[in-house]
């Protein structure tokens, strides 16, 4: 039952609403054609009566009419099963779309994503996304519509075949024993037996195949690592390793793989074996009747076909036990990755306005809580430049993403500055689009021509005037410090009150950095800069500095004429 309960918070937003009446429609549609179908399977199976007697004489007169209403039957079965696939596409598509779209605002509201690579987040989120979605929509619909169109069969079938066997007598010692509709209740006790022992066979196939789904999730991962950080790899040779650790991944894979396929196999003996003998159980039962004249060909046929359906839909967890263990893990995935995306929620903090930049005895801790920094308190004025200094490893980063409302693992007041801000990080996220898009971003859509160009001459990017309907992938195109310069364009563009850089122009020389620094300073004067930079010739163009120490009380330097209103920051 947690199964359902877990599936069910999955799949409420979108089955739960108003909004949801064509969903309703369709789904009502898909079942509505499924029933049908087995209907017509029923009316098949009086055809074959008909057909299989009027052969059995030898009866032109009717078999030539029933070939006749065989072709209407099948052209009506064609019709129903294409429009039944093509329905249950549809209300995949719809679903998908839906589900998908809630599970990517999700994880992206709040900044859940960063701050599920903070405190641990669950295997491959991508994959989660983007696959297990799609099994979960279709897994979960192909499920339903064979459990009710098992059901439909039984009702269909399961009445058809109690008449037709109450009819038949089974020899037992020197009489003849009459049992009503003695092949339905063979039939359920056939299904009952089936289903324990399915069950036993394969009940670690969940954890098998959700142990699967997350290997093969690794390796694409690693796969796409490693095109990432192609140069890297190339520059230090290292081929032969990213082999080895390669084949280590998809080892692990064939691993599980072998565990899957003998469970499976094992299970495989057992389900098809059992089909085997489902088919041949009404023969061997009716043979007897039919030997003795009882019953006729058709009847004889007509038997075999009830009690295939009915045995066969009785059977349903047998043969549907795979993907229903395949559907079990995917469902333990989504739900893991929902709960974990709502527990992230408990760090989001909500950060007061103000008119200046603040901190007021804030503690800055690791994820783990051990301090990074203790007793940190500052204030800086608008339109300042402060350079947080200190050793490598001190905190400066985490301390700055705290200023930008990013690291929510501290204790203390922070109030920021009222407006816009944007963080420069030292490696900028460029992703695969056009370098407008890449040059407007975050902006949703494409900022206006001419301020993009004037931007791009301005970071020193000038030459790039002309591309900018290109799409490639920027990553790879730029240099690190081309891709640093367009960082710096985006901040000509946006126009942020506040900006965080963390050594964001480290992979410029330190000539280039100056005049990047003097531009922003020249071109947005009222700024806010908040920056850690251990360039040596940008000191200077601050109005202070603060130095981190650990152990020793530390000290706020004023290092420009500015005026900036900053007092001390307290560090130990």
């Amino acid at each position: 039952m947690s199964v359902l309960r877990d599936f069910w918070a999955l799949a409420r937003p979108f089955w739960g609403t108003r909004h949801s009446r064509l969903a309703w429609l369709l789904l009502a549609s898909v079942i509505g054609i499924g029933v049908l179908l087995v209907q017509l399977n029923v009316w098949f199976s009086y055809w074959n009566k008909d057909f299989y007697d009027a052969l059995a004489v030898v009866d032109t007169a009717r078999i030539y009419p029933l070939l006749g209403k065989y072709c209407l039957l099948v052209a009506a079965a064609v019709v129903m099963a294409v429009y039944l696939d093509w329905l249950r596409k549809l209300l995949i598509l719809k679903w998908r779309a839906f589900m998908t779209e809630q599970l990517m605002a999700d994880w992206l509201h709040d900044n859940a994503f960063y701050r599920l690579g903070l405190a641990g987040e669950p295997d491959n989120p991508d994959q989660r996304i983007a696959e297990d979605v799609n099994l979960l929509v279709t897994d979960s619909l192909d499920i339903l519509r064979s459990f009710i169109s098992a059901v439909t069969r039984i009702v269909s079938f399961a009445g058809m075949l109690w008449g037709l066997s109450s009819d038949l007598v089974l020899p037992f010692v020197d009489q003849s024993v009459r049992i009503p509709g003695y092949l339905v209740w063979f039939a359920l006790g056939y299904a009952i037996f089936g289903s324990f022992v399915a069950e036993r066979i394969g009940h670690v196939l969940q954890s098998l195949n959700y142990e699967q789904q997350r290997r093969e999730a690794d390796l694409r991962a690693e796969l796409l690592r490693r095109r990432d950080h192609a140069e890297q790899i190339a520059f230090y040779g290292g081929g032969a390793h990213e082999h080895r650790r390669l084949m280590q991944r998809f080892g692990e894979i064939a691993g599980n793989w072998r565990a899957l396929m003998n469970r499976e196999r094992s299970l495989g003996f057992f389900s098809v074996s059992y089909n085997r003998i489902n088919g041949l159980v009404p023969i061997f039962a009716a043979l007897p009747s039919f030997m003795a004249k009882s019953i006729t060909l058709g009847g004889l046929m007509q038997i075999s076909t009830a009690f295939t359906q009915t045995a066969s839909a009785l059977s349903w967890f047998i043969q549907a036990y795979d993907e229903i263990a395949k559907w079990k893990a995917t469902v333990a995935r989504l739900t893991q990755f929902r709960l974990a995306i709502e527990n992230t929620r408990v760090s989001v903090r909500s950060f007061e306005q103000a008119e200046r930049l603040e901190a007021l005895g804030m503690n800055v801790n690791l994820p783990d809580g051990r301090a990074l920094l203790e007793q940190v308190s500052f204030r800086v004025e608008p339109g300042s430049w402060v350079r947080l200094a200190g050793r490598s490893g001190l905190g400066k980063s985490s301390l700055l993403r705290c200023l930008a409302g990013l690291w929510p693992y501290f204790e203390g007041e922070l109030r920021l500055q009222r407006g816009r801000s944007l963080f420069l990080p030292q490696h900028p996220y460029l992703a695969t689009a056009s370098l407008a898009d890449i040059l407007s971003y975050p902006a949703v859509h494409p900022l206006p021509e001419a301020a993009m160009q004037q931007a791009l001459v301005l970071s020193g990017l000038g030459a790039l005037q002309t591309r900018l309907a290109e799409e490639a992938e920027w990553s790879r195109v730029l240099s690190g410090g081309e891709q640093q310069r367009l960082s710096i364009a985006r901040v000509l563009l946006q126009r942020p009150d506040c900006v965080f850089m963390d050594e964001a122009t480290s992979q410029l020389d330190e000539s280039a950095a100056v005049a990047l620094h003097e531009m922003l300073r020249r071109e947005l004067p009222g700024m806010t800069l908040v920056s850690v930079s251990h360039q040596s010739r940008l000191a200077n163009l601050f109005d202070h500095a603060i130095q981190l120490e650990q152990g020793s009380e530390p000290k706020s330097v004023q290092t420009h004429a500015h005026e900036s209103g900053l007092i001390p920051c307290y560090a130990t």
